[in-house]
């Protein structure tokens, strides 16, 4: 049986290994290492980088990726009239620009917070439970939660009305945390905010931890259906190492929590 923390570092140092533009830098280090012994297979990684490069720099390989998993949940057609609590999950904040700075960094994922303030404004009567630890091995980064109270702040967020976990390290870590602070109770609707490309994963854990919620995708990275107005290849490759993090942590939870059937509140 995986430990949670057995779980957190192996998946961890995985990905380290396995993102794709990892990969590519893997290529390129075997093509010199092989190259430099002079050894004829040195043009195989070569090509193999250049082709995957190419392509990235032509296609939009990673909205291709990353589009079908931002699909697969919806925000529900219309917004439930009350809830009674709103679950948000911490998702990689910024909290080396707080320590040096002082100021909250968001980066990418900022979009989860203001989305869950505008939820929170238009619904005065739900609790707000933010749910994010510090995501690094060793522990000593700042916690999510900690960014998240400064931005709340700025965005004027009444603090009394906020709980925050600052223990959790990965997602299942997130809904199991959260459910302890909220203490849930039959017949409540509490509505889960996340990045859409990381909400699949989100409502897995949710299940596994035997917590029905509404799905609240937000902070899209990709259009819903198209092209994007233009081609990057990094955005492309930032995209794909998205859609490979969440399928790959797809992957890992089902096969150390297994599947459990998903529990989600439809719209009132």
């Amino acid at each position: 049986m995986v430990t949670p923390l057995e779980f957190f570092i192996v998946s961890k140092v995985g990905w380290y290994l396995v993102a794709p533009s990892h990969l590519l830098v893997w290529t390129a280090v075997a093509t010199v290492w092989l190259a430099a012994r002079r050894h004829a297979a040195a043009l195989l990684p070569a090509v193999a980088g250049a082709l995957s490069l190419l392509i990235l720099l032509i296609l939009p390989v990673g909205d291709w990726a990353l589009r079908p998993i931002e699909n697969q949940y919806s925000r529900p057609t219309t917004e439930p009239e009350a809830i009674d609590g709103i679950l948000v999950l911490g998702e990689g904040l910024n909290g080396e620009a707080l320590r040096s700075r002082g100021v909250p960094g968001v980066g990418p994922d900022g979009g989860t917070l203001l989305a869950a303030a505008a939820l929170a404004r238009r619904h005065p009567e739900a609790r707000v439970i933010f749910s994010g630890g510090a995501g690094d091995i060793g522990g000593i980064g700042v916690a999510d939660a900690v960014v998240a109270r400064h931005v709340f702040a700025d965005l004027g967020l009444d603090d009394a009305r906020v709980s925050y976990e600052g223990r959790s390290r990965t997602t299942l870590e997130n809904l199991l945390f959260a459910k302890d602070v909220a203490q849930p109770q039959a017949g409540q609707r509490w509505v889960l905010v996340a990045s859409a490309y990381h909400m699949p994963r989100a409502m897995l854990s949710a299940a596994r931890a035997g917590w029905q919620v509404t799905p609240w995708p937000s902070n899209y990275q990709t259009a819903a259906q198209g092209r994007q107005h233009h081609l990057s290849l990094a955005a492309n490759l930032a995209h794909l190492d998205l859609a490979a993090h969440e399928a790959l942590g797809l992957l890992a939870y089902r096969l150390a929590h297994g599947t459990p059937t998903h529990t989600t509140q439809g719209p009132a």
